[in-house]
């Protein structure tokens, strides 16, 4: 006789909770801080070395000038660091660090529209950090950025080498809203 294994629960397809997201938002935001303090030492040794505020002849302008164009590099890093991410491999490093993985509600990969409204709509969720809050009373635990982007933040699934050899990520989302459609306690 047998022992036939029970399937094991896994949090794969499942919607990610405040904690986890709100710990890769910290790595994240560490990570973006290493590379802007690292480029700013960098940028300043070499001013200094090289003298780039004489050669200029006005150092003064040559601060303020300095100044927008760090402000420029820093936000374009800030996009390109987020926007980036999610499209190519629908995650950043932080959410991958914790296991999770940005979609579409309808379970396919974010595109450039709805990656760039999310990204304006972080901005809006920062008002007061209500927009974040949100993910604590929203039953698919989407914070308002991820609701005007209509995304989703899953716990990810192993990939393979080529994304069309899996099974796609709207087929986990499907099943796990059917399993948790079948649970819940009004079809009973």
């Amino acid at each position: 006789m047998t022992d036939e294994q029970a399937p094991q629960e896994t949090l794969y397809g499942q919607y990610a909770g405040f904690v986890t997201r709100l710990v890769a938002y910290i790595i994240d935001q560490l990570i973006i801080a290493g590379v802007i303090s690292l480029v700013t030492v960098v940028a300043g040794f070499v001013m200094q070395s090289l003298h780039i505020n004489e050669l200029i002849g006005a150092q003064r302008i040559a601060q303020v000038i300095m100044a927008i164009l760090a402000l420029l590099l820093i936000v374009s890093f800030l996009i390109l660091y987020n926007i980036g991410f999610w499209m190519l491999a629908g995650q950043t490093p932080g959410k991958r660090l914790m296991g999770l993985r940005i979609v579409r509600t309808d379970g396919e990969r974010i595109t450039l529209g709805p990656a760039i409204l999310r990204w304006l709509g972080y901005w809006l969720s920062a008002i007061l950090f209500l927009g974040y809050l949100w993910v604590l009373v929203d039953d698919r635990r989407q914070a308002f950025h991820d609701k005007l982007a209509g995304t989703l933040v899953v716990y990810a699934w192993p990939e393979q080498e080529e994304w069309d050899r899996i099974t796609p990520i709207r087929d986990h989302v499907r099943r796990f809203r059917e399993r948790r459609r079948k649970s819940s306690p009004e079809s009973r």
